[in-house]
């Protein structure tokens, strides 16, 4: 049987929740997630290890709170970023700061962190559903988005799969520098090119 954790309420048990949150962060950016214990990320929060499991099961909890917290910030950012298409209908500007915004998230995930993170989409079903969450979410966003435009992707779902997956691949090829020859800028217009005649037809 799953033991209980709490649900923070009040004021001081929400501070202590999202302390222990931070703290975690901190220490996987630092060391990676498979060198960080619980005992770790209560040392950290300066709370002791039975206040962490009082508010989480294990430390896949915590990393979880964390990714689904860390998300909602950038879902709104690409999100907001596609209303402001049906204002300029920009379609070269509008993908290009999209690419841009999962650059800029993706800089800030050291490379063993990253790595460590997609192995676990392959081995935890919970981290797997978490990045299904977020690809669907922002598919979806897109679809929606477009469509008040009044643009009608022909194959919407495969469509926006394949805008998810080129952009989800070309940025771990502009933050961790893979093909150092390659020059980032023309990468970055090429892929937004690609995206563009995509959506076009």
């Amino acid at each position: 049987m799953d033991k209980e954790v709490r649900k923070p309420k009040q004021k001081r048990s929400i501070e202590k929740k999202e302390r222990i949150i931070a703290a975690a962060c901190e220490l996987f950016m630092e060391k990676g997630y498979f060198n960080v214990t619980t005992a770790d990320i209560a040392k950290a929060a300066e709370l002791s290890t039975g206040t962490v499991y009082a508010y989480f099961k294990d430390k896949k909890d915590i990393l979880l709170a964390y990714l689904y917290q860390n998300s909602e910030s950038y879902i709104n950012q690409i999100t907001n970023e596609l209303e402001n298409f049906s204002e300029t209908h920009d379609f070269f500007i509008t993908v290009k700061n999209i690419l841009n915004i999962f650059i800029q998230l993706h800089k800030t995930y050291p490379k063993k962190y990253h790595d460590e993170l997609m192995s676990l989409v392959y081995t935890d079903t919970d981290i797997m559903k978490f990045f299904k969450y977020v690809k669907t979410t922002l598919m979806d966003a897109v679809v929606s988005q477009f469509k008040k435009s009044g643009i009608e992707l022909k194959h919407e779902k495969e469509q926006s799969f394949l805008m998810y997956s080129l952009i989800e691949n070309i940025e771990d090829e502009l933050v961790f520098d893979i093909n150092p020859d390659l020059n980032k800028e023309v990468l970055i217009d090429e892929c937004t090119r690609v995206i563009v005649a995509m959506i076009k037809g």
